[in-house]
């Protein structure tokens, strides 16, 4: 198993980060909870791969993420972000300074698979730039949350899989069909936060934001009786008996049963992905699927809106 500070070490390894406090001190602040870095390792151990060789890939997978994240929480207006502290401008140079980072460390590796995995770097952070454009957008359109949630939302996990059995030692094929699996698991995510941020208690930003929340933009865009009161709950959604109003109208709606619809649909694609996938030890991705929509039921029982067994079962697979 790789150790976090096997991964910091590969950074400090870089002579422009090593004497830059700043970069070190947002890099350690992340480093709190790098479950999301370690995509390249999970793909790594899935196709029985050397570990040693995914560290750069893991180091390059953290800066892109940290670099993504930045820049996303100062789109969204985030109260949460690390810009609030820093100042948008600082984040926003750090952002840049850490993708640069990501891009070295690919640069320098002494492999094979060098140029494609240097290529899908760049596509990762390429299209994620092109995904945030699409989001801060005033579209309402579920064509235009779906395209969002395509550039924004998958290219990261996909990438994650890739990369890892890859520079894993894994035949390409192999790789391409493990980012499909990353693409379906992405999507995945996005559907479950966008209920769980729906039902976030005080109002979440994704409130204002539009149309970058499924069961929100459901809400707005299909017909039912609560539409034209949801619409006008809206702008004082910042008020508590406000949002426990619209969050009833999300149940009533059936925003709630549309999201689980699709992450109905994305479980069963993930899972038929991973069937015809020759990797060596599959429980370990089907596991990570299974734990990625466990959250999910989590949610809906705390809001008293428990999953029918049925269903259950058919997210778990």
């Amino acid at each position: 198993m790789i150790q976090l500070s096997q991964i910091e070490a590969h950074l400090l390894r870089q002579p422009e980060v090593a004497a830059w406090p700043a970069m070190i001190e947002v890099w350690q602040r992340y480093a709190r909870n790098p479950r999301s870095w370690l995509l390249p390792e999970l793909a790594c151990q899935a196709v029985d791969g050397d570990l040693a060789a995914v560290v750069p890939v893991i180091t390059a997978v953290a800066c892109s993420h940290i670099s993504i994240v930045l820049v996303d929480d100062i789109l969204d207006d985030d109260p949460k972000g690390l810009y609030r502290q820093l100042g948008a401008g600082v984040a926003a140079n750090l952002a840049l300074a850490f993708q640069a980072v990501a891009y070295r460390v690919v640069a320098e590796l002494e492999t094979a698979v060098q140029p494609q995995l240097l290529a899908e770097l760049i596509s990762l952070n390429l299209q994620t730039a092109r995904g945030q454009h699409l989001d801060v957008q005033p579209e309402l359109s579920e064509a235009h949350y779906w395209a969002t949630v395509e550039a924004k939302s998958t290219p990261y996990y996909g990438a994650g899989f890739y990369l890892g059995a890859l520079a894993g030692g894994a035949a390409r094929e192999v790789a391409l069909e493990l980012r499909r699996f990353g693409v379906f698991i992405g999507q995945i995510i996005q559907v479950s936060d966008d209920l769980a941020d729906a039902y976030h208690v005080p109002a979440c930003p994704d409130w204002q934001r539009g149309g970058g929340n499924l069961a929100i933009l459901y809400a707005r865009l299909a017909e039912h009786e609560g539409k034209a009161r949801f619409e006008a709950l809206l702008p004082q959604i910042e008020k508590v008996e406000a949002l426990e109003e619209a969050q009833q109208i999300l149940l009533q709606s059936g925003a709630v049963s549309y999201c689980i619809y699709h992450l109905l649909q994305l479980a069963r694609q993930a899972r038929d992905v991973l069937a015809g996938c020759a990797v060596a030890r599959p429980e370990l991705l089907q596991q990570f699927l299974a734990e990625r929509v466990a959250h999910l039921f989590e949610l809906l029982e705390a809001s008293n809106m428990p999953l029918p067994d049925e269903l259950a079962a058919e997210l778990l697979g």
